[in-house]
């Protein structure tokens, strides 16, 4: 489908995973980026790497795949169109790689890329390790893992209350990450139309001792709660320069990072995180604490690249007012 459209605004080029399993392993990707495609100006590249992680290399063989993974694309390309507007622009791109390979390469001129995780058991998962969690481990670009549960065509009537009330999207920041994930939340959230939350999870380190472990003073807590908030609000107002309509709440919290992010992100339709600037060296992809968010958030999530040393400045200014701060 062509786009008649003369818009002159950027488009972002978003990238759908096909997987050889059929629509229940591409159904809720498709969906979320056909409701991507309606907050933005964006096309649509079905991507489907046809050869399989083992395979005899030869021409026949390679044929064969590419016959199936054409058959595949076609049945997705048209799932996909009747849920997108007839004017966005869906291209095809079936390739002579793995699934990895394929998609790393669309990778490098994605906006955002958009996968399903397959349901494998969590066991099988942390010693194999998937593709999306390969994907998101190692890619260009953003990208957006989905569980099965979480297609937008799926809600009931009766649900889309809920889905109104939902605040936005959630940034999940540090101090030596993060940050990208906060603009990029940015950008998400003027898009979307919708608020962003940023939340920065932590709690103070204390060493046993021959008693037991040491539980902070008044004092101590104080101090650390305040270093939190202040860490906080100079990042947040930093990227609030990037769009002032932006409805932006800052929420420090102590605990535990996974749990205090899956807090937040209850009533979110998008969790963004920042993969740790090692993930593509672990044999599993990427990090336990990202694994556990993509298996128990109730959204989609977001694995944005890392961020630069430049992108985490000791001092980024002072606080801007439109910031709420949400105890």
């Amino acid at each position: 489908m062509e786009s008649s459209s003369s818009d002159s605004r950027t488009v972002d080029r978003l990238v759908v995973g096909i997987g050889s399993g059929g629509p229940d392993h591409y159904r809720a990707a498709l969906s979320v980026a056909a409701g991507m495609s309606r907050q933005r100006n964006a096309t649509i590249t079905l991507a489907h790497g046809c050869l399989p992680r083992l395979s005899i290399a030869t021409e026949a063989g390679h044929e064969r795949h590419l016959v199936r993974g054409r058959e595949l694309v076609e049945e997705a390309r048209v799932a996909l169109s009747a849920m997108v507007d007839p004017r966005t622009r869906i291209s095809v791109a079936v390739l002579p790689q793995t699934a990895v390979e394929a998609l790393l390469q669309e990778s490098q001129t994605a906006a955002t890329l958009i996968v399903q995780r397959r349901r494998i058991a969590t066991l099988s998962r942390a010693f194999r390790g998937t593709t999306s969690h390969t994907v998101a481990a190692q890619a260009a670009c953003p990208v957006i893992v989905v569980r099965h549960d979480q297609s937008e065509t799926d809600q009931s009537e009766t649900d889309q209350s809920h889905a109104e009330s939902r605040r936005g999207v959630v940034a999940g920041v540090a101090p030596h990450s993060g940050l990208l994930a906060l603009k990029i939340g940015m950008a998400e959230a003027a898009a979307r139309r919708c608020p962003l939350t940023a939340v920065y999870v932590w709690d103070l380190q204390f060493s046993p001792t021959y008693g037991g472990w040491i539980d902070p003073d008044d004092e101590e807590l104080a101090e650390a709660t305040k270093w939190a908030d202040s860490f906080l609000t100079r990042a947040v107002s930093e990227v609030a320069r990037q769009d002032p309509d932006v409805e932006i709440h800052a929420r420090s919290v102590r605990g535990v990072i996974a749990d205090g992010l899956l807090q937040e992100c209850e009533d979110a339709e998008l969790l963004i995180v920042e993969r740790h600037r090692d993930a593509h060296l672990a044999s599993s992809g990427l990090g336990k604490l990202t694994r556990h968010l993509i298996d128990q958030a109730p959204c989609p999530v977001m694995i944005t690249p890392h961020s630069d040393a430049v992108d985490h400045p000791d001092d980024v200014g002072t606080p801007q007012p439109k910031i709420t701060r949400r105890s």
